[in-house]
């Protein structure tokens, strides 16, 4: 059935696989030897795959959550979980931008994957936003009488 919620869901779904390629791109990242540190650097070369491994890890748990909560029954879809969303989704997203503006290795590599990230959050957003109304419409008022 087409509702608010399977639109959000699709939405959703849709920005995860479109940033699977990233998700794949960091995984590749380990064991690459283009990314390797410093020789001289105190917790080894290879210290940045470890940190691939991490986000790696880290993403996939984000998306796993993400797409518990919004599949899950009603019981399940409250504000709170809504707001959890938002704050695994933020730190999912935030990093592509949050460093560019203070140091520019921090910025994608590419266009490519600039636009690749671009295209992933806002759907993955949109999908959240679009799905609001689901988190928040098992709120009862207090007094039932002053909501009529």
């Amino acid at each position: 059935m087409i509702n608010q919620l399977n639109i959000a869901r699709a939405l959703l779904v849709f920005g995860f696989l479109y940033g699977l390629t990233s998700l794949l791109a960091t995984f590749n990242h380990i064991g690459d030897p283009a990314y390797l540190v410093q020789s001289n650097f105190g917790g080894g070369q290879a210290h940045s795959w470890y940190h691939a491994l991490r986000e790696a890890f880290g993403d996939i748990a984000t998306i796993l959550i993400v797409l518990y909560l919004f599949f899950a029954s009603d019981k399940v879809r409250q504000p709170l979980t809504w707001w959890i969303c938002l704050v695994l989704l933020s730190g999912y997203y935030l990093p592509y931008w949050a460093g560019m503006p203070f140091v520019e290795e921090l910025a994608a590599p590419s266009l490519r994957a600039e636009m690749n990230h671009i295209i992933q959050a806002f759907f993955a957003l949109a999908g959240l936003f679009c799905a609001k109304p689901a988190f928040f419409s098992s709120i009862i008022p207090a007094n039932k009488e002053s909501a009529e």
